[in-house]
């Protein structure tokens, strides 16, 4: 495993999560043994903008019934459980941590997806996939921790079937200006690698993928993140990605946000075609 491999698992690494979200769910008065995918998506959707991004790049990707979805960068699964449940898609989840995928398919036991969605352990730089293997590939907010985005980007081309949809949401460097440390995708800079928006789409069309939709989408981003804010002095909910995040996960949304606010950081969504 390449050195910042190593360096970003340490980032993530979350022992006892599983144990968490079971303990979050019977406090919020959830059947920890046969959740649905809605009372999981305050934790499992791990990513912001949470179920609302999941649910408008779905629609973006106008998915249907059968469609075979690669979720690169899948972390603890909700995604992949949603898109299975709500549009009958075939999911296979790839992501670098471990303890994601473990998480991840315990889950889908115990929402009884396990038929429809898959996730296993690998670096997203060598997808273990044949060419042309999959209808849809998804990936929300991955990109980040890779440096080599021709490698990322070109094997992901080469996994998707012509005709297939590239599908995410990523977060892209904005003014230039250095971010504060930690955020929750990076504790040291060595580990976050940001892409300008006019850069990554010059990069997918250089390796064919065309352009379907491009859109910024930092307001409603940042609106989100304030509503989602915890008062001060109020105790956490039950589940969030504090349950993901760890310890300082204050100290990373905080930067975040305020690196959102400030113009240092952009989101995009975007869908791109393999031609036929």
């Amino acid at each position: 495993m390449a050195a910042n491999e190593q360096s970003v698992q340490a980032h993530y690494r979350s022992a006892g999560l599983l144990d968490r979200i079971l303990a979050g769910l019977r406090e919020a008065g959830k059947d920890p043994d046969a959740p649905t995918v809605d009372d999981l998506a305050p934790a499992d959707e791990f990513h912001s903008l949470g179920r609302a991004a999941t649910r408008d790049l779905a629609q973006l990707a106008a998915l249907k019934f059968g469609t075979r979805v690669l979720d690169v960068g899948s972390g603890l699964g909700g995604p992949a459980r949603f898109l299975a449940a709500t549009y009958g898609c075939d999911v296979t989840g790839l992501d670098l941590m471990p303890e994601f995928c473990a998480v991840a398919s315990e889950l889908s036991r115990r929402t009884g997806l396990t038929e429809h969605t898959r996730f296993r352990q690998g670096t997203a730089l060598a997808l273990p996939f044949d060419d042309g293997a999959f209808d849809c590939v998804w990936t929300i907010q991955a990109q980040m921790n890779i440096a080599d985005k021709d490698r990322f980007y070109g094997d992901i081309a080469r996994v998707l079937h012509r005709g297939g949809q590239l599908v995410f949401q990523d977060i892209c460097v904005g003014d230039g200006r250095p971010l504060d440390f930690p955020v929750p995708w990076a504790t040291e800079p060595a580990q976050s690698h940001l892409i300008g928006q006019d850069a990554l789409r010059a990069l997918l069309g250089r390796l064919g993928l065309q352009e379907q939709t491009w859109r910024d989408v930092s307001a409603p981003m940042l609106a989100w993140q304030d509503a989602n804010r915890p008062p001060a002095g109020e105790p956490l909910p039950p589940l969030g990605m504090h349950l993901v995040l760890g310890e300082r996960h204050a100290e990373k949304r905080a930067n975040s946000s305020r690196a959102l606010r400030d113009g240092r950081i952009a989101y995009v969504q975007g869908v791109f075609v393999k031609p036929l």
